[in-house]
């Protein structure tokens, strides 16, 4: 049962790693799951991707702009 537990805690991060790599899911990691401290390097780390997906998404935003202006 705790091998089972543990896969699933696994699991479960890397589909929040996906996710906020993947799309416009805002994730932000608590402090503890289920009792276990959340190290705060994956925090950092989620945090940062988030930022980096924010700017992506301005980036494409000026980008169609700009497009958007040479169409006129």
């Amino acid at each position: 049962m705790r091998f089972l537990l543990g896969w699933l805690v696994k699991l479960g991060f890397l589909a929040v790693v996906y996710l906020t790599m993947t799309g416009n899911v805002k994730v932000k990691l608590p402090e503890t799951v289920m009792g276990y401290e959340v190290p705060p390097a994956a925090r950092q780390w989620v945090d940062r991707n988030a930022q980096l997906n924010d700017l992506g998404g301005q980036t494409q935003d000026g980008f169609k702009q700009i497009s958007d202006s040479f169409k006129q």
